[in-house]
Parts: C-alpha cells; sequence; structure tokens
C-alpha cells in the first residue's frame, strides 16, 4: 500500500475494513477529503486529515460550512480523522482496486 504525502480537498477517498480476522469480508466507506485536521494527542496536538462519510456530504454539505448549531444536531457526526500517521489507510481509487484484487485472490 502506498502512503500518500497530501490529499486533494473535496476528493474522494476509501477506507476498507474488514469483518473477520481472515480478511474475507470487507466493508468499503466513501470519504471526501476536508481538509487539515489537528487532533488531540495523549501530551500534545498531532497533524490529521479530516474526512466526510460521502452519503453526508452530498446529502448535508460539506461538514466544515454547515453552522456549529446544525452540527450539534447530529448524535454523531459524519466525520473521521486519520492522524498523519495513519494515513496509508486511505486509499485512492487505485489504492481501493489494489486491496480489492488481493481480497479476491484470498476469498
Amino acid at each position: 500500500m502506498t502512503v500518500r504525502d497530501t490529499f486533494e480537498i473535496g476528493r474522494t477517498y476509501f477506507v476498507i475494513r474488514y469483518m473477520d480476522e481472515q480478511l474475507l469480508q470487507p466493508i468499503v466507506e466513501t470519504l471526501v477529503y476536508l481538509g487539515p485536521d489537528t487532533l488531540d494527542g495523549e501530551s500534545w496536538p498531532t497533524p490529521g486529515h479530516l474526512f466526510q462519510f460521502a452519503a453526508s456530504y452530498h446529502r448535508d454539505g460539506n461538514w466544515n460550512e454547515l453552522p456549529e448549531a446544525e452540527q450539534y444536531e447530529y448524535p454523531e457526526p459524519p466525520i473521521v480523522s486519520f492522524s498523519h500517521e495513519h494515513r496509508e489507510y486511505v486509499l485512492d481509487t487505485e489504492g481501493l482496486v489494489a486491496e480489492l484484487r488481493e481480497w479476491q485472490a484470498r476469498a
């Protein structure tokens, strides 16, 4: 898996997780990159990347542009952050296809 140095704001990315330890049942989540983020580390803030789930992005608009009052109406915000150290878990289209080919070979 290629670790990316940058993400493009507004572009679609993917995260793939597996339901089982054998890595045979994948779940693919589609995300839209919103921009850099600062995560609360154990002793200091760390750089990160903020993404919004694609369904919410298209239904509700860009999370960063929603009024704060609307953001508080969500029981669980439709966003996820990845620290800069964990950016390899976020895949572009080519990375997703490669990961799915690896899955296909296992299945």
